[in-house]
């Protein structure tokens, strides 16, 4: 559990886990997120923790995806709103993202480094 007391998300095939860390929050992605349409399952767990994050004045998320083996096109758009709703923030309400992502898993490198094209400054990519 973690002190949000938000729920991990788990589905057939993939699970999202929150954790508490020493300088914020990690996000843990398992599995496959390969959904056709996973704004249902994903759109109101990110909801809830950008609004705790704002609530509580965390300054730091980690989003590891190290042990994701898939994400599509659909999944990748759920972290994309997610991360737009950061850079309209007042300065003293934005948050920073570390993006740790596996140089073994083909996708990741490319695909998650786009992102950080979104909030720039905001985003730091950290390929393992």
């Amino acid at each position: 559990m973690n002190s949000f007391g938000i729920d991990n998300v788990i589905t057939e095939k993939a699970t999202v886990e929150l954790m508490d860390i020493a300088n914020g929050i990690k996000v843990t992605f398992s599995g496959d997120i390969d959904v056709q349409n996973p704004e249902p399952i994903f759109v109101p767990f990110f909801e809830q923790i950008h609004n705790k994050v704002i609530e509580t004045n965390i300054k730091y998320v980690e989003l590891d995806f190290s042990k994701l083996t898939f994400l599509n096109s659909s999944g990748i758009k759920t972290l994309i709103k997610w991360i737009t709703k950061v850079t309209p923030l007042p300065p003293d309400k934005k948050y920073r993202f570390k993006i740790i992502a596996n140089s073994e898993i083909t996708w990741q490198e490319t695909s998650l480094k786009m992102l950080s094209m979104l909030a720039p400054g905001l985003i730091e990519i950290q390929i393992k």
